[in-house]
């Protein structure tokens, strides 16, 4: 066997040229498998000479001939030319069999070789954060949210208040569409300008919107329509009150105090993860910003198809259907996303090499096993899953960045800085100037009471208003 390697960047293109034995056995053995398995009008069944099988299905011959000298051959030819491919994937080229001669090409892309820059000693900063008196007072009044019950009312709506409508749609055609259901005020469960006609009212007062518009799929207007709401119910929410029973009740804790212990610890918990995702985040840009080399382009493509895989899926779990136009149009985002994902993994490869960072199977295997909880199968099922599919290798790589990261964390020089004092100031003098805008339209809207939200909406439904009980309004494509 005569092979010669041709380089082109990251593609290595095999010729290959082999005869004797080795060839002649496997045109033996891919002919006997091919006359067991077709029917050939005046032959028996597998009494079919080899001349009438090489006539009829010669390029069938070859190119399974090409594959199972490949398949046999592939790990030699890699090894005795110093040759790693980057995937087990390969592309064959132009093939020649003429008796127990084989002529072929093939091809695939190897791993760059690149000098890794300084991995140590990175510099980060980070702002110093604290948990302050108000995280835990608005984590506590999140929790009774969380519990709040809602009670019939007497009072003019305003945002936060459940109410009971019924909602009729007629569209400039004449079609017609009304239900009965509930919703949250000043959660975006219905559309801002009915919303807005509707803040201030009271039980049993009816309005009616004109022209309001609808949108398809892709956020273009396809009609108008009259919306037709009368307020059956309105119920205020109720807030119950933090005390040793409450806590004691949702089973946070025997009492307030030690209620409060158990959310400062969380919040601090949380401000630690953030800390530590923020830490790796800049770590990972300038990992990518000072290795510049060359990514194989079939490993991309892999990745990018993924990308828009899992896109897909979380645009299916939120109720939308995902369309060609909708999935092309976050492409090139996505693109740039695969290109740094690659990188990073032959960076964390390049690291664990450098220091000897290993995955062992015993991590392997408790990874698989936490998983296993997660989607309530067992650990051999889960694992038997994995290998089936060839995902083992991504929980293999998981774990090996996640302590390569550690690795480059403890050896990073991280500084916690204080928030500089005109971030703050301007972040006050924000808040400021919005309270300044709420009180202006609160002015104006004498028939509400309560705050308002100025909220713009840049949201387009794709279905005609009302239809179910608390349906969502759809983000735009580009949102998403």
């Amino acid at each position: 066997m005569v092979v010669n390697v041709e380089e082109k960047g990251l593609l290595r293109i095999i010729t290959i040229d082999a005869e004797g034995n080795e060839v002649s056995n496997l045109v033996k053995e891919v002919i006997k498998e091919i006359k067991k398995n077709v029917n050939i009008p005046g032959f028996r069944k597998g009494q079919i000479p080899d001349s009438v099988i090489r006539a009829r299905y010669k390029d069938t011959i070859k190119e399974e001939v090409a594959k199972r000298f490949i398949n046999e051959n592939f790990q030699k030819i890699v090894e005795e030319n110093n040759i790693t491919p980057v995937s087990p994937e390969v592309s064959f080229g132009d093939i020649e069999l003429n008796g127990n001669k084989l002529k072929l090409k093939l091809s695939f892309e190897v791993a760059p070789e690149f000098e890794l820059k300084d991995y140590k000693g990175i510099e980060v900063e980070v702002i110093k954060k604290e948990v302050e008196d108000k995280d835990i007072e608005e984590a506590i009044n999140k929790l009774l949210n969380q519990y709040a019950k809602y009670e019939p009312a007497d009072k003019q709506i305003e945002n936060g208040d459940k109410i009971k409508i019924h909602y009729k749609i007629t569209t400039d055609k004449g079609e017609t569409e009304e239900d009965t259901f509930e919703v949250i005020v000043g959660e975006n469960q219905l559309r801002q300008e009915i919303e807005k006609e509707i803040l201030g009212k009271k039980k049993g007062d009816e309005i009616e919107v004109k022209d309001v518009s609808l949108y398809n799929e892709k956020g273009e207007e396809f009609g108008k329509a009259t919306v037709n709401v009368k307020i059956e119910e309105v119920y205020k929410k109720v807030l119950p009150e933090f005390n040793d029973e409450f806590v004691k009740e949702i089973g946070l804790a025997e009492n307030v105090e030690e209620a409060k212990k158990k959310i400062f610890d969380s919040l601090k918990q949380s401000i630690e993860n953030a800390k530590k995702v923020e830490i790796e985040n800049k770590i990972t840009e300038k990992l990518l910003k000072e290795n510049d080399f060359e990514l194989p382009q079939s490993l991309v493509k892999a990745e990018l198809n993924y990308l828009i895989q899992e896109y897909a899926k979380q645009l299916e779990n939120m109720g939308l259907k995902p369309s060609e136009d909708m999935l092309m149009g976050v492409v090139p985002s996505l693109e740039e996303q695969a290109k740094k994902n690659v990188k990073l993994m032959f960076i964390v490869n390049k690291i664990a090499e450098l220091e000897n960072i290993k995955v062992e199977d015993e991590e392997i295997n408790k990874e698989i096993e936490e998983m296993a909880k997660v989607y309530n199968t067992t650990p051999e099922q889960l694992k038997e899953y994995l290998e089936r599919e060839g995902l083992i290798n991504n929980i293999i790589y998981g774990i090996l960045k996640r302590k390569v990261f550690d690795f480059l964390r403890k050896n990073a020089n991280i500084k916690e800085i204080e928030e500089k004092e005109e971030v703050k100031e301007e972040t006050k003098q924000e808040v400021k100037e919005e309270a300044q805008q709420e009180e202006k339209k609160e002015e104006k809207t004498t028939k509400k009471r309560g705050r308002r939200k100025k909220k713009e909406d840049k949201e387009k439904e794709s279905e005609i208003e009302g239809k179910k009980k608390g349906r969502k309004s759809k983000k735009k494509e580009e949102e998403k």
